[in-house]
């Protein structure tokens, strides 16, 4: 009975699960420990930044620049709260999508946490956006925050987080339209927010050297990235249930 409820196998006698484990999630997870194990390779072998980083500072040291010590804590934490804010809606949200855990929660408590959640994630990554403007040695704008890659300093890097929480507000913002779209046209720009979620991890990674060094912020980083990887690799990647069907199809269809 026990080696059958491990080599239960789908028509043609291909095993449908590995130790228990179904296709999907095994792919999802073999993908999963491949990327963290570059990242890990990647953080070990990290130069460290040479001269100043801009922004930071000792850059404001060096131009002679004031440098405000409590916006810089504001801005830090404000960050780290949101990215941890991001990797739990995108977990939720695979979670909505997925029968399996409506066994074990609601599907409207786990859809009131999700929107409460992604809301959060927004507002502190607000915050942390306006910080900089009270920070001289940035020297940024509204206009520079609003549009994407208009910085001075740092240009590329801010423009990712920039074009990240603009798109995760227009998916967040596309909730209230759900009834005016067809439902699957709605959820492929709802899917949207797996890119505004990398293009966040973008600039995380990017715009300062701590995250690319062997500490705690660069393991909440990669823990972050690779958990939410693995939700989404188990949300795209055919279910068991479709690669039965498929094999009950070709089975059906041929010829006798």
């Amino acid at each position: 009975m026990a080696a059958e409820t491990l080599s239960r196998t789908v028509p043609g006698g291909r095993p449908r699960t590995v130790a228990g484990i179904g296709p999907r999630a095994a792919a999802a997870l073999v993908a999963t420990a491949v990327l963290l194990l570059l990242m890990l390779c990647l953080l070990v072998a990290a130069p460290a930044a040479a001269g100043a980083v801009p922004g930071s500072p000792l850059d404001a040291y060096d131009k002679q620049i004031d440098y405000d010590a409590g916006v810089h804590k504001i801005a830090r934490l404000a960050a780290l709260i949101s990215y941890t804010l991001m990797v739990s809606t995108v977990l939720l949200g695979v979670v909505l999508r997925m029968r399996y855990f409506q066994q074990f929660a609601a599907r409207p408590t786990v859809h009131g946490a999700h929107m409460g959640i992604a809301l959060s994630a927004l507002i502190f990554g607000g915050i942390h956006g306006l910080t900089f403007l009270y920070q001289p040695v940035w020297d940024i704008g509204t206009a520079e925050l609003l549009v994407p890659f208009t910085g001075g300093l740092q240009r590329i890097p801010v423009g990712f987080g920039i074009v990240g929480t603009e798109l995760g507000i227009a998916v967040g913002c596309s909730v209230w339209l759900q009834r005016r779209l067809a439902y699957r046209r709605w959820l492929k720009f709802h899917q949207l927010g797996y890119a505004a979620f990398a293009l966040i991890w973008l600039h995380v990674f990017t715009v300062h050297p701590e995250p690319r060094h062997l500490d705690p912020v660069a393991v909440l980083v990669a823990l972050g990235a690779g958990v939410c990887l693995l939700a989404f690799l188990i949300r795209v990647l055919p279910s068991e249930s479709r690669l039965r069907s498929r094999a009950f199809g070709q089975r059906l269809d041929a010829p006798r």
